[in-house]
């Protein structure tokens, strides 16, 4: 219930985020990390948290069969307003999973963060995956917290002190948040019944840029994106980027 009294709130600078550069890069990076994947089209699938219905809406566009789930009322409100055939349903994960049968591909992008038990969420996630399907989670990487405090805020002490701390504060949502590290992702999803087959970072260096002027200028954003493609899937880069994405691969039921 704090969780969506945080996004109704914050509902304004939230779609501001996704309108600005840094936004449409986020969006832009996650959809060419899960076309690597996205062998066959038509594909059913289900956006978990999908709030304003923006990769819900695009994945119907290209001839899918999507369904949305996001709690949170008039940001659901605002998906359905785009006018693709996506079934939005206005609720939490938790209360329907059980009613909404099984899926080629499950997004989940940044919400893990939210929930209280992560490993019994991706638990349900995999009940609603069929099997040799293909789960794209995107988390906040607690790595790159430090780095931020370190770099952007040019406060060691507080980057020294958030060193192994799960717990951040989200200035978009204005909401406290939990971050998990791979490591402790890819256990729960192997727990779960999934095989990782792609580690990507998004945000790999552009989080570290505090200038947002030049972020504005056409030109360097579009090259941007070619290097954030390139950087996404190498380490050490995405080891410390902002957003951590994994594409996962059923492989069997528990």
């Amino acid at each position: 219930m704090k969780t969506i009294e945080a996004f109704s709130k914050s509902i304004n600078q939230y779609m501001n985020y996704t309108q600005m550069p840094w936004g449409r890069l986020f969006y832009l990076t996650a959809w060419h990390q899960i076309d690597k994947f996205f062998i066959q089209q038509l594909q059913s699938i289900l956006d978990i948290g999908c709030g304003f219905g923006i990769t819900s809406n695009e994945f119907a566009l290209r001839g899918n069969s999507v369904t949305g789930i996001e709690p949170t009322t008039n940001m659901i409100e605002i998906a359905r307003q785009n006018g693709q055939p996506v079934h939005f349903i206005s609720d939490s994960y938790e209360n329907v999973a059980n009613n909404i049968g099984s899926y080629d591909w499950i997004f989940c992008h940044n919400i893990l963060e939210y929930v209280d038990e992560p490993k019994q969420f991706i638990r349900l996630i995999s009940d609603c995956q069929n099997e040799n399907g293909f789960l794209s989670l995107i988390a906040h990487n607690p790595t790159a917290k430090v780095m931020k405090k370190a770099i952007i805020n040019k406060d060691p002490g507080s980057a020294l002190a958030s060193i192994g701390n799960e717990k951040e504060y989200s200035g978009i949502i204005q909401t406290d948040i939990t971050t998990y590290t791979y490591n402790q992702l890819s256990s729960w999803l192997c727990e779960s019944g999934y095989d990782i087959v792609g580690h990507f970072g998004i945000h790999n260096i552009y989080g570290y840029i505090s200038d947002n002027d030049i972020k504005q200028n056409e030109e360097w954003h579009a090259e941007t994106i070619k290097l954030e493609f390139e950087l996404g899937h190498q380490s050490p880069y995405r080891d410390i980027a902002i957003f951590t994405h994994i594409i996962a691969k059923k492989i069997s039921c528990i």
